[in-house]
């Protein structure tokens, strides 16, 4: 999986000597003199290469195309990041050096040296880097961003949705298999290793609709603040060898052919955990009704602060008033009631209440999603029921909700957050962003408190973000996942590697989402995602039925509303019963083989 950066300061520049006439050699393996993928050296490195006849590096006609080394960071012992010298820039150096018998770039510094290797195998290219840090240097060499080649696609490739956008690879959160299908043919840069952090793919060059193949052992110039940043730190005395390839092949060959040792590496580095056989609909439940305005003025309505049902009328009910307390209450054990009614009729699972605390406040702050603090933060939803008549006197109005469900035979869930809900002396709240390390244990505290009262196994993960807008850490909700074996996690963002932890959460509603990425079954199998259908038109649903037919039927599942019956709640209960035939009739058709 790659993501996409728009370009911004990362250019290919630093022209080099002029070419040396007459010094061409073609590839010395005979195997690769016999493919499609064709490389002549030269003078100044790679000349040319051309894949199927179609030429897409020519030093002639782009000399800035050429090899260099560009960014390079480099701290001392304590960390500290050093500038001048030759710590910030590959072409500052003690000598560089192109040896065209082993097709091999060096470049010296004085505090150790880094070398690419060009080996061609049939229709892959491979770059074999080498970074040496002396063992007298007093520094820790971190990364250095490596330009070896420039490719000219003949067309923009079909999976670049725009020119000016780097195609990336982290290797921290997925495989690093970045695809460029041009039409005429495809290219695939691979790190097959999943062990150490390396930036690989393509970033855009000149001229126009060239792009530079990339190699990383730091962050690059320019990226987001949402990606991350990443360092592969060497000691003095240390050796660091790492390969990078590109692989060639027809247009539409599947990546499973050209990658299929980065996944399996992946696979085997960060095995899944997740193992959750139930697919079947969950229901989203919205008890409250976020206002507008500023996020973190409380906005409620005299009778009813925490905008439960979206009622201001005193009418209905007064949560201030022990008669409209009781009113309210009965409104609250009703909709449990209903939940259950409509979860019966969509065979489902289960339901997450996404508010149980209301939404006092606008967005981004409207979802508390904060269990352990629902005494503080909704006192009527912990008031005790007080009709003598209810079978749920004497119990607090939230266990009863819950207990509603959950004796019917279904699962219950709630949204928390990583951020920390903080309501301030003047009645403002926000959301608290905390450190990373801090995380896991803030998500496993409210968890913990849910799952233990009200028996919640489902848990909905709002904003899974870092302070900089970026994924958390997999690291993170693998954690917590561990700390729930028996409960599923559907956090809003993430990256490849949730899946091996939990199902990802997915909108169909808002960004016309289809489910698992093709790819991330490619080292995940049995991967699923949890995807929001909820109230989106009813002629998209059904432009779109069969991709979500297909979806079921690999595993994926939907999200559909239980607080009420939604009118596309029948069509949901149809796709479902389709995916159901499909997969049985595969099974069938898999018995006569």
């Amino acid at each position: 999986m790659n993501v996409q950066l728009r370009a911004s300061s990362v250019k290919v520049i630093l022209p080099f000597l002029s070419l040396m006439s007459g010094v061409i050699t073609l590839s010395g393996d005979a195997r690769a003199a016999e493919s499609a993928l064709q490389v002549i050296y030269g003078a100044k490195g790679i000349e040319k290469l051309s894949f199927n006849g179609v030429v897409l590096q020519d030093l002639s006609s782009n000399p800035a195309g050429a090899f260099h080394i560009w960014h390079m960071k480099v701290t001392d012992q304590s960390g500290n990041v050093l500038h001048g010298s030759q710590y910030d820039w590959g072409e500052n150096n003690n000598g560089k050096s192109w040896d065209i018998a082993s097709h091999t770039w060096v470049y010296r510094f004085n505090w150790g040296s880094i070398s690419l290797q060009y080996v061609q195998s049939g229709n892959t290219l491979n770059m074999n880097v080498t970074a040496r840090n002396l063992a007298d240097s007093k520094i820790i060499f971190d990364g250095a961003a490596i330009y070896p080649l420039v490719l000219q696609f003949p067309s923009l490739p079909r999976n670049f949705k725009d020119p000016s956008y780097q195609q990336l690879a982290f290797n921290t959160s997925a495989p690093s298999v970045t695809l460029a299908d041009y039409g005429q043919g495809e290219v695939a840069a691979v790190y097959p290793s999943a062990a150490k952090p390396l930036y690989s793919g393509f970033a855009p060059a000149e001229p126009k609709g060239a792009y530079t193949t990339i190699i990383s052992g730091t962050s690059l110039d320019g990226m987001p603040t949402f990606f991350p940043r990443n360092d592969r730190p060497l000691g003095a005395g240390q050796t660091d060898t790492y390969t990078v390839s590109l692989r060639f092949a027809r247009a539409g060959t599947p990546l499973s052919e050209l990658a299929a040792d980065a996944y399996s590496n992946w696979a085997r580095t960060w095995p899944p955990s997740l193992n959750w056989s139930d697919r079947r609909i969950i229901g989203t439940v919205y008890l409250a009704s976020s206002p507008s305005g500023n996020p973190s003025v409380a906005a409620g309505y005299p009778n009813n602060p925490r905008r439960y049902f979206n009622d201001g009328n005193a009418e209905d009910f007064d949560v201030e008033s022990p008669s409209g307390l009781t009113k309210f209450q009965h409104r609250v054990l009703r909709q449990a009631a209903a939940n259950v009614e409509n979860l019966k009729h969509l065979n489902a699972q289960g339901a997450i209440t996404w508010d149980i605390e209301g939404e006092q406040y606008p967005q981004s702050t409207s979802y508390v999603c904060e269990p352990d603090a629902i005494a503080q933060e909704s006192p009527e939803m912990e008031s005790v029921v007080t009709d003598r008549s209810s079978p749920y006197h004497g119990m607090k109005l939230d266990d009863a909700y819950f207990k509603i469900m959950r004796d019917a035979g279904f699962r219950v869930g709630v949204c928390v957050r990583p951020q920390h809900f903080d309501k301030h002396a003047d009645g403002s709240a926000s959301q608290v962003q905390l450190p990373d390390d801090k995380v896991g244990a803030e998500l496993i505290r409210k968890m913990t408190y849910a799952h233990g009262r009200w028996g919640t196994t489902l848990f909905y993960i709002d904003s899974t973000v870092d302070a900089n807008g970026a994924p958390l850490a997999a690291s993170i909700i693998q954690q917590v996942a561990a700390a729930f074996p028996d409960s599923l996690l559907i956090p809003e963002e993430s990256t490849a590697k949730y899946y091996a932890y939990t199902a990802p959460f997915a909108t169909f509603i808002f960004h016309g989402d289809l489910g698992t990425p093709p790819d991330v079954r490619r080292y995940y199998p049995n991967a699923f995602s949890a995807n929001l259908i909820n109230d989106v038109d009813s002629s998209k649903l059904a432009y779109y039925r069969s991709k979500l037919i297909e979806s079921i039927s690999k595993g994926d599942l939907l999200l559909v509303h239980a607080d009420y019956w939604q009118a596309n709640n029948a069509a949901v209960l149809r796709m479902y019963q389709e995916a159901k035939r499909t997969a049985n009739n595969t099974r069938e058709l898999g018995k006569n083989k």
